[in-house]
C-alpha cells in the first residue's frame, strides 16, 4: 500500500467513525431528554415530583368501584408483565394504589422498574369509567451514564487513533505496515455501545408505557 491510498483510507475511516460519534452523542442525549414533563392531567404524588413518571388516561365501560376491584387482583396477580411483582398499599372505591416490591429491597436484578403508581376511577356518564394512571419508574440513569462512558472513550480511541496511525504507520516506509491502516476501522468498538445503552434505556420506558396503556383498556374484561 503506497503513502497516498493509506491516508485516503485513514481520513475516510476516520471521517465516518465522527460521523457515527456524533449520531451516538446526539441519539444519548435525546434519550436522556425523554422524561416526561408535568402537565395538568398528571396525577400528583405528594412529595416531590419524582425524576420519571409515566401518565395517562383512557375511558371504558364499568363502574369505578368494580374497575378498582379487579386492577387490585390482576396487580396484586404480578401478571403486568414488565411492571414486575407489585404490593398493594391502599385500595378505595375510586382509587388503587401500589409500590414495587424489588425497588423496597433495592434489588435492581430482579428487573423491577416501578417504585410506585396510582390508578383513579372517575365515573363520567352511566356505566362508564375514566381511568387515570401514574407510575413512578426506576429512571435507569445507569444505562445513560453506560452510555456516556463509552462515548467518552469512544473520543479517545478516534483522536488516539488517528493520530498513532498517521504518526507512526502511515509514513513508514515498510508497505506492509503502511497496510495496517486499516486498524483504524478497530475505534467502532467503541462507537456502538452508546446506541444499546441508550436503546435499552428507551425501550424499558416505552415497554411500561404500553403495558399500562394496555392494562387499563382491558381492565373491564378481567376477572375480579
Amino acid at each position: 500500500m503506497d503513502i497516498q491510498t493509506a491516508q485516503l483510507i485513514l481520513y475516510a475511516v476516520t471521517v465516518l467513525a465522527a460521523v457515527v460519534w456524533l449520531s451516538g452523542l446526539r441519539f444519548l442525549v435525546a434519550s436522556a431528554r425523554m422524561l416526561p414533563s408535568p402537565s395538568a392531567e398528571q396525577l400528583d404524588f405528594d412529595d416531590a415530583p419524582p425524576p420519571t413518571r409515566i401518565c395517562g388516561a383512557t375511558e371504558v365501560e364499568s363502574e369505578p368501584t368494580e374497575l378498582a376491584s379487579k386492577a387490585a387482583i390482576v396487580l396484586a396477580k404480578g401478571s403486568i408483565g414488565p411492571l414486575g411483582q407489585l404490593r398493594i398499599v391502599e385500595r378505595t372505591e375510586d382509587r388503587v394504589m401500589f409500590d414495587g416490591t424489588a425497588a423496597q429491597m433495592g434489588n435492581p436484578a430482579l428487573g423491577q422498574y416501578v417504585r410506585r403508581g396510582e390508578l383513579r376511577f372517575t365515573p363520567t356518564t352511566p356505566g362508564r369509567t375514566r381511568i387515570d394512571y401514574a407510575v413512578e419508574v426506576c429512571s435507569g440513569r445507569g444505562l445513560l451514564w453506560g452510555g456516556a462512558v463509552f462515548q467518552i472513550l469512544g473520543l479517545i480511541a478516534l483522536v488516539a487513533g488517528f493520530w498513532l496511525i498517521r504518526t507512526c504507520v502511515v509514513p513508514n516506509p515498510n508497505p506492509a505496515v503502511r497496510g495496517q491502516t486499516l486498524q483504524m476501522l478497530q475505534v467502532c468498538h467503541f462507537l456502538w455501545p452508546p446506541f444499546l445503552f441508550a436503546g435499552l434505556y428507551r425501550k424499558r420506558h416505552s415497554a411500561l408505557r404500553s403495558a399500562l396503556a394496555t392494562f387499563a383498556q382491558n381492565m373491564p374484561y378481567y376477572e375480579g
